[in-house]
């Protein structure tokens, strides 16, 4: 399963990866389930997050055991679940823990973690990624986890039959045609495209040197330097937006007049609005991490202040207790102040937002932009602490998901790389490489209307959730006297 995402990104073994796994759930008990989700998720998480460990060991280790226990406590309820059901609907209790599972550890503890998602597996598969317009990315992970499922009968189903315990081969057959079908079932939804003004856009990726920790704003002033110069190859051209991704200003700009001059130069100088990403002092010795939005004559437009905060990477939760025994908490010497509401900037063309990194991976929160009006997304990142991991590509992945669920164009610039352009299909357009400096100036088209996944939201897994509650809480009897109806209807129709 780890190989059908970044860096191998073998997508379609999605699709197979996880039936032994649903094998284990469909005749094991709730501890073997859990036992089985255990084994599982310590390789799979792993094996897709080892560069967790650049921010030390003890953090990669916590967060693979943090997941690891959200897959086995989903599984071991899903067991539960199973031994509930009537036997011709046994099967879906695997998914729908599944799905349950994914979409709690995405939301808790601290704001979840996201990354491992099934669906973003998909985030090349053009044809089921239709479906995330409809019910995000959830609906994608749902679908995995089903096929999954589906095979695991099949293969059941034939072991019965091989083993003279069951009808022949057919009802096998059946299962794994229902499985394949599923896959093509996406193609016939319809979807919207955006029918809204066009824009042309320049996304600045500077790679930044690196940092003099005796002198990190002279670092900052040679960084500027570079993406000046590196804007200054754009002059003449007619571009409405220019996107300085996340930390290009690593200090405050209004209060050091080395950084904001040569800014508002350059800013003067295309004559094109621009978001430029900043670290602005707050009070108590804080932070802001800030998206700042300059109209063409250098004059500030407004700002976006960054809600959700990475935990251990901009703040550090219980620092009281917590800074005395883990050394490793020491590269986070001050703790950022989080923003309250998004916040959707405005060009002739049409109304954008700017998340910024970690926030990507959050449907939800990319929603309520384009609850606010937003109609093309620009992701701004600082990916350079990754180094050349997988992390870089797996944000993309992620980014897609975000373009395909909203159908909105989304402009990925990272400060390190990869930026990306992303089609409101999901497909990217165009990538830059690592460290190294790169300009992408692709011409996006707003869109003019929001998906029935930005209108409604997260109404699939909040679905599945009360769908696996009452399956679980619902007393004995009740099942009982389903399975026996079952049973009934079964038989009449037989006779």
């Amino acid at each position: 399963m780890s190989a059908a995402f970044p860096p191998l990104d073998w997508g379609p073994l999605a699709f197979a990866g996880l039936v032994p796994l649903a094998l284990v759930c469909r005749r094991g008990s709730p501890g073997r389930a859990a036992a089985a989700g255990a084994a599982f998720g310590l390789l799979f998480f792993g094996l897709l997050i080892p560069w967790i460990h650049l921010f030390g060991m003890a953090a990669y280790l916590l967060l693979v055991f943090l997941e690891t226990a959200f897959v086995a406590g989903s599984l071991a309820a899903g067991a539960v679940m199973r031994r509930r059901l009537p036997e011709g609907a046994g099967f879906l209790a695997f998914p729908v823990a599944f799905l349950a599972g994914e979409f709690l550890r995405s939301h808790a503890p601290l704001g979840g973690f996201p990354w491992g998602g099934l669906g973003y597996s998909q985030h090349d598969n053009l044809t089921v990624l239709r479906l995330a317009s409809y019910t995000g990315v959830w609906g994608v992970s749902l679908l995995v986890a089903l096929v999954n499922a589906l095979l695991a009968e099949a293969i059941l189903a034939a072991r019965s039959a091989a083993a003279g315990a069951g009808p022949p081969g057919l009802a096998g057959l059946v299962r794994a045609a229902v499985a394949v079908g599923l896959l093509v079932v996406p193609a016939l939804l319809p979807v919207i495209s955006p029918r809204g003004g066009f824009a042309s856009l320049a996304l600045v990726q500077g790679n930044p040197p690196q940092q003099d920790p005796t002198d990190p704003h002279a670092t900052d002033r040679e960084f500027l330097e570079a993406q000046v110069a590196l804007t200054r190859t754009l002059a003449g051209s007619r571009v409405a937006l220019v996107v300085w991704p996340e930390s290009s200003l690593g200090h405050d700009p209004f209060s050091d007049p080395s950084l904001l001059d040569p800014l508002l130069a350059s800013i003067r100088q295309m004559g094109a609005a621009y978001i430029v990403g900043a670290t602005l002092d707050a009070p108590g010795g804080r932070f802001r991490n800030v998206s700042l939005f300059f109209r063409s004559d250098g004059s500030t437009a407004g700002s976006y202040v960054k809600m959700h905060l990475v935990p251990f990477g901009e703040y550090v939760p219980a620092r009281r207790l917590l800074a005395g025994w883990i050394r490793e908490l020491d590269r986070v010497p001050l703790d950022g102040i989080a923003g309250r509401s998004p916040t959707v900037f405005s060009l002739p063309q049409g109304a954008f937002a700017s998340v910024i990194c970690y926030e990507t991976g959050y449907p939800e929160l990319v929603r309520s932009f384009v609850a606010r009006g937003a109609r093309m997304i620009v992701v701004s990142t600082n990916n350079s602490s990754y180094l050349r991991t997988a992390a870089s590509a797996q944000m993309v992945a992620i980014s897609q998901l975000r373009a395909a669920e909203e159908r909105m164009w989304v402009a990925q610039a990272a400060l390190t790389g990869i930026s990306a352009v992303i089609a409101p299909s999901g497909r990217v357009v165009a990538r830059t490489g690592l460290f190294r400096p790169a300009l992408l100036t692709p011409t996006i088209r707003f869109a003019t209307g929001t998906t029935v996944y930005g209108r409604y939201g997260d109404w699939l897994p909040v679905a599945v959730l009360v769908a696996g509650a009452l399956a679980l809480a619902a007393p004995a009897r009740v099942w009982e006297a389903v399975r026996q109806r079952v049973r009934a209807t079964g038989a009449t129709e037989t006779a």
